[in-house]
């Protein structure tokens, strides 16, 4: 049974804000990385945004793709 218009509206602003918080939360690594004076925690902390933003990007991949078919 296909999702009602007004199902997928909510959902894809669901999908939307959590795109939203992914990126906040990326940038918020980052900028913490930019104020550590110490190189192995300044590297480890921009690794660790690259991997939140990647990890999210495959699940909001997955989740437009349900959402669309």
């Amino acid at each position: 049974m296909p999702a009602t218009p007004r199902i997928d509206e909510l959902l894809e602003a669901v999908i939307d804000g959590y795109e939203h918080v992914i990126r906040h939360a990326s940038e918020l690594q980052r900028t913490l990385a930019r104020g550590v004076p110490f190189e192995p925690v300044r590297s480890l902390l921009n690794a660790t945004a690259d991997l939140t933003r990647d990890i999210a990007a495959v699940q909001l991949s997955g989740a437009r793709w349900l959402l669309d078919s």
